[in-house]
């Protein structure tokens, strides 16, 4: 996270708009709805584990973009903004 304050603005960007990708989304879904029925088994735990550590670091990632853009004199308050798909 601190290797942020290195990024140029552009990076900056790129780093604040990052998601996950469908793929990514799709697993997660599949794994939390099996999980749900109580149908996961240990192997599914670990990938569903990896996959939430994964998103937990880039909304981290995204939420400290966001701040340093922030702090360049962007504005940020909208969040339709950051939501704009990554170029």
């Amino acid at each position: 996270m601190a290797a942020l304050v290195l990024l140029n603005d552009a990076a900056l960007w790129r780093v604040a708009r990052r998601t996950l990708t469908a793929n990514q989304q799709r697993q997660i879904d599949a794994l939390l709805h099996k999980k749900g029925r109580g149908e996961l088994v240990p192997e599914e735990q670990q990938a569903l584990d990896q996959l939430l550590s994964e998103y937990e670091h880039m909304v981290l990632a995204r939420a400290q973009a966001a701040i340093l853009l922030k702090q360049r004199g962007y504005d940020v308050s909208d969040p339709a903004i950051l939501n704009e798909p990554v170029t």
